[in-house]
């Protein structure tokens, strides 16, 4: 019940400012903030829930690892060791008896040898197991918003992550689903695909992009859109890029984007869209570049109409023999009773 609890704050002044804030007598959060409206009750509760597993799969990788050579090494040295030991018994024995006539020296210390030292022969291969699948799962539980979040690592035959949040409220705003997905695939080469969308009642938006990567070839693509709608404003964006090395490098890109703005407490709008295109090309003999864009704007400030637009060419060649290059600017610009 914090929430109701009148609260005064004294007057402060804001560190390195001359600003001061003025004294708050008797303020509710409930009240004052805005929480009376949102939230039902001030005696709020919740439920939260965290699920982590892991689970192993049979599959195991397995590294080859050259030990013959070690092992013929150390089988060589026990040899060689075992050589200087009976030649070195052989001669303290042959001193002792030169040496002490009255001395009966046993013949078995003749046969005295260390033992034989083998060393053990296994597999030239390393084994480690394989990664497991591995969830996780989470959900919270209000009086405002349910959440539920579910994460996933999976080791299959290819490796695949997951991603999925979604939310219900009696709040529209509050309202979402987010997913998103990646994998790996390691056949014939390597292929990493991701895609991600979320949905609301204000933004929509997806990303896919894929790249593969094999020993001929290395090929890239991307797609983003976004959609934004808001009282105020409504934007649509769209983006897409593409490049490979088959023939040879090539990328290209491509972005549009369109707006709607309206402030009707303000008296300004602006309404246009902007397109971008880039391309580029190059091998060891030539490379080569081409840029071209335009825009527009069309509006009202203080409700003082006015309009605008521009465009923009870039083309580059450059070889051995030499460069070329050429720019080719446009704009155009009205305000309403100025220019």
């Amino acid at each position: 019940d914090f929430l109701d609890i009148p609260l005064t704050i004294p007057e402060m002044t804001l560190p390195y400012t001359t600003l001061t804030t003025p004294q708050l007598n008797d303020f509710s959060l409930w009240e004052g903030t805005g929480l009376k409206e949102l939230l039902k009750t001030t005696k709020q509760s919740f439920d939260l829930n965290v699920k982590a597993q892991y689970k192993k799969v049979k599959d195991t990788y397995s590294f080859s690892v050259p030990l013959d050579m070690f092992y013929e090494f150390v089988s060589q040295g026990s040899k060689s060791f075992n050589k200087y030991f009976e030649k070195g018994r052989d001669n303290t024995l042959n001193f002792l008896a030169k040496s002490f006539n009255s001395l009966h020296i046993p013949n078995s210390l003749r046969k005295l040898s260390l033992p034989e030292f083998q060393v053990p022969r296994t597999s030239n291969n390393i084994i480690i197991p394989a990664m497991g699948n591995i969830t996780c799962d989470f959900s919270f539980k209000s009086s405002v918003i349910t959440l539920n979040t579910n994460v996933g690592l999976y080791n299959q035959s290819d490796l695949v992550a997951h991603f999925l949040s979604s939310s219900s409220s009696y709040i529209s705003a509050l309202q979402f689903k987010l997913e998103g997905k990646s994998s790996l695939t390691r056949k014939r080469g390597l292929k990493l695909a991701t895609a991600l969308s979320l949905s609301n009642t204000f933004v929509e938006g997806s990303h896919d992009s894929t790249t593969s990567l094999t020993k001929k070839n290395i090929e890239a693509s991307m797609t983003t859109t976004a959609k934004v709608q808001i009282p105020i404003l409504k934007m649509n964006f769209n983006q897409e890029l593409h490049g490979n090395t088959k023939s040879k490098p090539t990328i290209s890109s491509a972005v549009e984007l369109k707006y709607d703005f309206d402030c009707p407490k303000l008296y300004t709008t602006a309404k246009g869209e902007v397109d971008h295109k880039f391309s580029l090309e190059g091998l060891i003999s030539y490379f080569s570049i081409e840029s071209s864009g335009k825009g527009d704007v069309k509006g009202s400030v203080l409700s003082r109409e006015y309009s605008g637009s521009i465009a923009s060419e870039v083309n580059t060649y450059l070889n051995s023999k030499g460069t070329r290059s050429s720019v080719n600017l446009q704009g155009v610009s009205k305000l309403d009773g100025i220019f």
